[in-house]
């Protein structure tokens, strides 16, 4: 009988853990994720109401942005006091000069009624205009490749990098690259920041293999040259040839 009580409150527990989980993610499925650009305006449109409105609560984490009550003023917390303004016919609200300590869940009451799902607002900066950063082993084996850039406040921030012509390839904002015939193959890099208010790309930059490989067919041409003869073709000086010609 003991056991058959405590089968029992662990399935009660577990349902009721089930659920919560289950609420807890309706809730967070409803709330509508918008990212803003620092010093931009936030307008934030609740569901209309049917009749007119009588008191309304805008609130920013849960504290309140601003409240109107029955019968009274609206009334705005002091960071929002010359920023924000509530339309009492339609509940919109409006804040101006938006700065990332706005970020945060928005949530409003109309007549007492707590509207369903809330306004993800995260205030975030334009990634700036990158630059690929090379830094090379002493013997030039390997090479390590960083799209730099201040995104101080700009997250989330996506890295891309280009390869002379190709395609852009996502990825890690620092890549490693090698000196084999695929990279010497590549005449510049180039790599891309982007988050949700847009996209940058940097200028590209000479691939360092590229000019030693370079290099390398040069000195073959003037060996070839200077000794009058052909050079006994490998693998290797051909495929130098066919790129440098």
């Amino acid at each position: 009988a003991l056991n058959r009580t405590v089968s029992g409150r662990s399935a009660v527990w577990l349902l009721a853990a089930l659920l919560l989980l289950e609420a807890l993610i309706s809730a967070e499925a409803q709330n509508t994720l918008r990212y803003l650009e620092v010093g931009s305006k936030l307008v934030l449109r609740p569901e209309p109401v049917s009749g007119s409105i009588k008191s309304i609560t805008w609130k920013l984490n849960g504290s309140i942005v601003g409240v109107l009550d029955e019968g009274q003023e609206l009334v705005y917390s002091p960071a929002f006091k010359d920023r924000a303004s509530v339309d009492t016919t339609t509940g919109v609200l409006e804040i101006s000069n938006m700065m990332k300590t706005d970020s945060g869940l928005y949530t409003v009451a109309i007549n007492n009624r707590i509207q369903s799902g809330g306004y993800d607002v995260q205030v975030i900066k334009q990634v700036p205009k990158p630059v690929v950063m090379i830094t090379c082993t002493p013997k030039l084996e390997s090479c390590s490749l960083s799209c730099h850039g201040d995104i101080t406040d700009a997250d989330p921030v996506t890295f891309s990098f280009r390869k002379g012509g190709r395609g852009w390839e996502e990825g890690e904002q620092n890549i490693k690259i090698i000196n084999d015939e695929d990279t010497q193959a590549v005449e510049t890099f180039s790599c891309r920041m982007k988050n949700p208010l847009g996209e940058k790309d940097s200028e590209p930059v000479d691939n360092p293999f590229y000019i030693v490989f370079c290099l390398v067919c040069l000195n073959l041409k003037r060996f070839r040259a200077a000794n009058q003869q052909l050079l006994v073709c490998s693998p290797e000086y051909a495929s130098f040839h066919s790129l440098c010609g």
